[in-house]
């Protein structure tokens, strides 16, 4: 058994982590140049008129969700998918139920 727990101590010096946060003692990998504006895209249009075009675009996006959205849930009440009488309604009388 003493034996068991040398190994196992051994053990865990193997997997104890470094205190440098890595210890690989390799160089940092070279990130690149700098970060500059160099790449920024440029205006080259007027920003009403771009806008207008974006927001007209963006309009029909909205518009089609919403109308998607609410045909989606009115067939969900239509089908009864939230099943509302069985679920949030208090029960019926014996003598109203089908």
């Amino acid at each position: 058994m003493n034996r068991v727990g040398a190994r196992l101590f051994a053990l865990r010096r193997v997997f104890q982590q470094k205190r440098n946060g890595g210890g690989h003692g390799h160089a940092e990998v070279n990130p690149g140049p700098p970060v500059t504006y160099d790449y920024a895209p440029i205006p080259f249009q007027p920003y009403n008129k771009v806008i207008g075009e974006l927001n007209t675009k963006f309009n029909v996006y909205l518009a089609i969700a919403a109308t998607a959205f609410v045909a989606s849930f009115a067939y969900a009440l239509k089908s009864d998918l939230f099943i509302y009488e069985a679920a949030w309604r208090p029960p019926k009388s014996y003598r109203e139920r089908k």
